[in-house]
């Protein structure tokens, strides 16, 4: 996991490596770096990285499911628990709000970083999840 202090290659929003004018790859660091790597968490599946089994949100686990409230209820909580093991975020700043647009399932994510509230969407329809926006 990356922390508020951390360097790490600066990615597009299609996951791709950037490009800097010189050639080099550029760097985000700090805030950015840490919410890129909420980004990428969110989208991995636990056991993929294979010097962390843990990290990733896991939610391909719920692609096929039922929109019911058992459903809301246990990404809503798989989610706080993956984002509460931040010491980062301010405690009890987690908020997920879960709302179904045109057969996708938007989670609406929010949380507190050093007095910054920071935002991210994820997208799960029947077959993939995306970040879709991030503020």
């Amino acid at each position: 996991m990356a922390g508020l202090h951390d360097t790490d290659i600066k990615l597009s929003e299609t996951w791709q490596l950037t490009q800097a004018a010189n050639g080099d790859a550029p760097l985000c660091s700090d805030l950015d770096c840490f919410v890129q790597d909420i980004r990428l968490e969110a989208i991995t599946q636990p056991g993929e990285l294979f010097y962390d089994p843990g990290w990733g949100w896991g939610l391909l686990e719920f692609l096929q499911s039922e929109d019911d409230d058992l459903t809301r209820l246990e990404i809503t909580e798989r989610v706080k628990e993956k984002l509460g093991r931040r010491e980062e975020i301010t405690p009890g700043s987690i908020d997920i709000q879960i709302r179904l647009a045109d057969d996708l399932l938007i989670l609406d994510v929010t949380f507190e970083v050093q007095g910054t509230k920071q935002s991210i969407t994820v997208g799960l329809d029947r077959v993939n999840v995306e970040v879709i926006t991030l503020d």
